[in-house]
């Protein structure tokens, strides 16, 4: 263009260059500018530059309406709904993509179907091979096509309608006679034109207004594999340039040889080859590296671009169609600080903006569900209330309280708990949250109005969306993000979606279309056209690099199995004028050829393994290395890549940090001003388990974080029975009970119906949740029998003094002096003085541990009583029964408890005076422990 257009001036901007795809569009900045440095040219105006279809949409006829994408997947399911027996048999929206496609295909191949129903199955009954009279099978698919192309096409007549297609066909006709004649289009890099194309290519030419600028092979040759150019030349009636073969580069010749179709066996081929190169073309251009499964594929990947950017190279492309792959390099290469452009982007669902959008959609149609709420006040999007309110309601209201859904349940705990959350985070905690529940209800209510109103018109939907969206603050917060701008447009597509009648949906239709959406548009940042860069096959056209990796090389994606055809096979197709899947697997050996010289270095990459399955590796890159091989006994691997990736050096880290080389057990000084003063019978339990765990779990105040339980658990089974047991014998607020005077044969089935009475008010609230509470619930009731028989003997000696009764005792002296404070489920009185009992309905300690001191809750609970119990014990209440076996009494409880509060002492004083607290390493210990993570026990103890 320089060449043909230079003025003094350097003004290019009458010209126009138009490609098949967005992404080339700043590779031709970038390569203007280049220009302009090796030439000093101090300015340039530069050409206009878009895609085919946008050029053909600015010439498209002005008075005709033309249909945005949304509009005309509404506009189809608008005539689908005259026809309800065909939506309901193949379903409206797979129904309506596979429409849109072979319409689109019928439009650009300029073919029509035939005037009647009976001639269009005569048709497919000539291209499927069979008689006309058994057609019967496929008489659904010949009228399901033949009923709706007429009702569409006529549809669109009588409202003035264009489709994408249409516009392509108007726009292009229209574009060349607005042309002035100082203007010259350059069309770069269509390899299979449509027929409408074609025509209006060919009518460019011959007003000599266009240019064609082609990549890749375009000699006319029989035993030529890639025949893309050619075809399209002779379908042109041109002839290629007389230099198209010039010079052929080594190279070239031995990928010729390696794919071409002459009839000579591969064997031969390759002889051939070495006779005229000794030496490989091949061998410091292209290289395989074949690695076990993806992620090491992927960590080759990222290590060879490092590489490469060391070693100066600047444009560097990796080409896929294994979108996972390509999601877990572009992962590693950002973690190694590696800007990278995604040409092909990703489905706008999986961005952020999408995932608020759809959490806040879930919030309204299941009662704001924890995991979604918490999920969407986290977002970036959501600006309603601080921060830390949004923690302190995650917390306290949420986890602590266990609530899994509900603004009702959520605002109940609120109140409940108001006087706690003044105390703990400050008197207008519970206020700002009932600020944010109150913000929620208010955005959730234009939504709730069209939610269970029946059909409305989609532009109230719309609406309704968009004061939702505004009342929770997403909407300008959307306005200020790519991604966000990108859901704001397609809401925006619903403001009207059809010219005639309004389209009116329910909530499920509309929430099935915003879902379509989200899958299928895509998300595409800027690009810039320099540096590395991502891409797909069909994106890579007219791109050269410093440096290329042709990745995911296997036959599933490479040449793959492009997506079938929605409506016919490929006899019909090929009758019908239409694309069949051979001329699209062409069309990928076209881009694979191409890439093979398109850098001075390529590399494929490829792995052999996924989920224990064997991968077959693409064909065509089987057919290169076999040939490489017979030729120069070499199949092309890179094996120092191959090495390399698997090493664990190749991880980017920080060098000048020192790596973490434990050589002994996990230690800490703790200082003295943190070490507690207050010690519950947990944090007793957990300084004798392990010094380590208590130091992260008392001191530095770590702890995992509540999970939310949904359903009841164990440890809930447990909580319940303590709350009944309390109710039964000492009485709670709220709760029937208790009982009063002895457990007698007389009295035992009043009490077991007060029992009752009890369990099932405790248990009422979960069984409303969840009918699987009722398997707890069974539990328990049977256990009944066997807890009353041991309380009525127990009875004859022991009466309950108090239940669930919170004590503390301070143990030591001035010097150290430290608070013992826990919960006792039960304190008894007898002939002997007190009793403490624990309840237990999981697995009780061994009886072992208790005597020994290593399982100190029994011991601590003794510490706690105002005077020396004479007996403490656990009471199981398993499955299969009562026990009180684990049991401690006289002088053997008396003994363990002073050594046990002396251990303690000693132990509290060596913290204050800087004792290391020591990771032990213990099986038992560490197989629970939820510290492991910066213990890192499996660095020191070998395991």
């Amino acid at each position: 263009m320089l060449d043909r257009h230079a003025t003094p001036a350097f003004s290019l901007n009458r010209q126009t260059v138009l490609f098949p795809h967005a992404s080339a569009l700043p590779r031709l900045r970038q390569a203007l500018l280049a220009r302009m440095t090796a030439r000093a040219l101090p300015a340039l105006l530069p050409p206009t530059a878009m895609t085919l279809a946008a050029w053909a949409q600015r010439h498209a006829n002005p008075a005709q309406r033309c249909l945005s994408g949304t509009a005309r997947a509404w506009t189809l399911y608008d005539v689908l709904r005259s026809h309800p027996t065909l939506s309901q048999r193949f379903g409206a929206w797979p129904l309506i993509d596979s429409l849109l496609v072979l319409f689109d295909e019928l439009s650009e191949q300029r073919q029509s179907l035939p005037v009647t129903l009976d001639d269009f199955r005569h048709q497919l009954a000539d291209g499927y091979g069979i008689k006309h009279n058994r057609l019967t099978p496929l008489a659904d698919e010949a009228e399901l096509v033949f009923t709706l192309w007429q009702a569409w096409q006529q549809y669109l007549a009588d409202n003035r309608l264009q489709d994408s297609s249409t516009v392509l066909t108007d726009g292009l006709a229209r574009s060349l006679t607005a042309l002035s004649p100082d203007t010259q289009l350059y069309l770069a890099g269509l390899v299979r034109p449509s027929r409408l194309e074609l025509d209006w290519i060919r009518a460019g030419l011959a007003r000599g207004c266009l240019t064609l600028v082609l990549h890749g092979q375009v000699e006319d040759n029989a035993h030529c594999p890639d025949m893309q150019l050619a075809e399209l030349l002779r379908a042109l009636k041109l002839n290629p340039p007389t230099d198209a073969r010039g010079n052929i580069l080594p190279l070239t010749q031995l990928l010729d040889r390696v794919y071409t179709r002459d009839g000579h066996p591969l064997s031969v081929r390759a002889q051939t080859q070495r006779s005229v190169y000794p030496r490989s073309p091949a061998r410091d251009h292209l290289a395989v590296c074949e690695m076990a499964d993806a992620e090491h594929e992927a960590r080759a990947i990222d290590l060879q671009v490092r590489r490469w950017l060391l070693a100066g190279q600047r444009n560097i492309g990796i080409v896929t169609n294994d979108r996972k792959l390509a999601r877990r390099v572009r992962a590693l290469l950002e973690r190694a600080h590696v800007a990278l452009e995604d040409a092909g982007g990703w489905t706008l669902s999986t961005t952020s903006a999408a995932a608020t959008l759809v959490r806040w959609l879930e919030c309204l149609e299941q009662d704001f569900p924890h995991i979604a709420l918490l999920d969407l006040l986290k977002s970036p999007f959501v600006r309603m209330v601080p921060r830390q309110t949004v923690w302190q309601f995650e917390q306290a209201i949420v986890r602590e309280g266990n609530i899994a859904a509900g603004l009702t349940r959520y605002r109940y705990l609120l109140t409940r708990c108001a006087g706690d959350l003044a105390q703990r985070f400050g008197a207008d905690s519970a206020e700002d949250i009932g600020t944010l529940l109150d913000a929620l209800e208010n955005a959730a209510a234009p939504l709730r109005r069209v939610q269970h109103g029946g059909r409305q018109d989609v532009a109230e939907l719309r609406e309704a969306l968009l004061e939702s969206l505004d009342r929770l603050g997403v909407a300008p917060a959307y306005a200020e993000d790519e991604a966000g701008e990108q859901l704001l447009a397609l809401i925006d597509d619903l403001r009207a979606p059809l010219a005639s009648a309004p389209l009116r949906l329910d909530w499920a239709e509309f929430r099935q279309w915003l879902h379509r959406e989200l899958e299928q548009r895509r998300f595409r940042p800027a690009l810039h056209g320099t540096g590395v860069e991502l891409m797909s096959f069909a994106e890579s056209r007219l791109y050269r690099f410093d440096a290329l990796i042709i990745a995911g090389a296997l036959h599933e994606h490479l040449p793959g199995q492009p997506a079938l055809a929605p409506f016919f096979n490929d006899g019909v197709r090929q009758q019908l004028g239409l694309p069949t899947l051979a001329k699209r697997q062409a069309i990928q050996f076209y881009d694979f050829r191409r890439l093979l010289e398109a850098a001075p270095q390529v590399r494929i990459t490829l792995h052999r393994e996924r989920d224990g399955e064997q991968l077959a590796p693409s064909p065509w890159v089987e057919q290169l290395r076999a040939f490489h091989r017979l030729a120069y006994d070499d199949a092309l691997h890179d094996t120092d890549l191959e090495q390399l990736a698997r090493m664990r050096d190749i991880d980017v880290a920080d060098r000048r940090a020192r790596r973490p080389t434990p050589s002994a057990m996990a230690s800490v000084v703790a200082s003295p001003k943190n070490v507690p003063d207050t010690l519950s019978a947990t944090a007793h339990q957990r300084l004798i388990n392990c010094p380590y765990q208590f130091y992260c779990s008392e001191i530095l105040g770590l702890s995992p974080e509540e999970e939310v339980r949904e359903e009841i658990e164990k440890a809930d089974y447990g909580s319940y029975v303590h709350r009944i047991l309390q109710a039964f014998h000492r009485g709670v607020p709220g709760l029937p009970g208790p009982w009063r005077g002895p457990l007698t044969e007389a009295h035992l089935a009043s009490a077991t119906t007060l029992m009752q009475e009890i369990t099932e008010t405790v248990f009422a609230q979960d069984l409303r949740r969840s009918y699987l509470v009722r398997g707890w619930l069974y539990r328990w009731l049977e256990n009944l029998p066997a807890y009353f028989a041991w309380q009525t003997k127990r009875e004859t000696h022991w009466q309950i003094e108090a239940a669930e009764v919170r004590k503390e005792s301070k143990i030591g002296d001035d010097d150290a002096c430290l608070t013992l404070i826990g919960r006792i489920d039960r304190l008894e009185r007898g002939h002997d003085g007190c009793a403490v009992t624990d309840y237990k309905t999981g697995a009780l300690p061994s009886y072992e541990d208790v005597l020994n001191g290593e399982h100190v809750q029994l011991t601590h609970y003794a510490l706690l009583c105002d005077e020396a119990p004479s007996q403490a014990q656990f009471l199981g209440l398993l499955r299969d029964g009562v026990t009180d076996k684990v049991r401690l009494e006289g002088q053997a409880l008396a003994v363990l408890s002073t050594q046990v509060r002396e251990r303690l002492l000693h132990l509290y004083r060596g913290m204050k005076q800087g004792t290391k607290l020591t990771a032990w390493g213990d099986p038992d210990t560490c197989g629970v422990c939820a510290m492991e993570g910066i213990c890192r026990r499996e660095l020191w103890s070998g395991g």
